[in-house]
């Protein structure tokens, strides 16, 4: 089962390393962090860039979450682990631990979905993680080369940016 520590915002990956150290192997699977590709401008030209997709949280897969929450506990700056209840924390449901392995690929990480322009400034999906949430797509900053998609996620409904690309325009006659 997959479980959502939660950080300090800026502290993912460093959290996540300190759990790779710390924590006895045989208390997890893995332990990891969503991340997104996204376009960003720099002097002129689109460069791909990496960012946490998820702010403040590292993601851990064991099947010991008993074992598990001791370890956590002995590890500094941890601000809580999410969901905990009585002596034990409460994993992903099976919808959040679904749509966490549609976003991302075997490295965690939601590639740039490439899309097109159509005729009436009509975006469509051509591939990528965002052709699985087309119909919770709230909008497209085409400008910043991103789709804002609302999911729900640990109980609560959270706006997801996913990168994107354009891959041509579209004129229809």
């Amino acid at each position: 089962m997959w479980y959502v520590i939660q950080t300090f915002s800026g502290e993912e990956d460093r959290t996540a390393d300190i759990i790779r150290r710390m924590v006895p192997l045989d208390c997890f699977e893995e332990c990891f962090v969503l991340k997104r590709e996204r376009l960003k401008k720099f002097h002129g030209s689109w460069n791909k860039v990496e960012e946490v997709l998820f702010n403040g949280y590292t993601f851990i897969a064991s099947d010991k979450p008993g074992k598990l929450y001791e370890e956590l506990k002995k590890i500094p700056r941890l601000t809580k682990v999410l969901g905990r209840e009585e002596d034990y924390f409460v994993p992903l449901n099976k919808e959040e631990e679904k749509l966490v392995q549609k976003i991302g690929n075997d490295e965690h990480k939601a590639v740039i979905s490439k899309v097109v322009i159509e005729e009436g400034k009509r975006v469509g999906i051509i591939k990528g993680p965002l052709k699985a949430y087309k119909e919770d797509v709230v909008r497209m900053n085409l400008h910043k080369r991103e789709a804002v998609v609302q999911i729900r996620f640990m109980g609560k409904p959270v706006e997801m940016k996913l990168g994107i690309e354009i891959a041509d325009i579209q004129k229809r006659r």
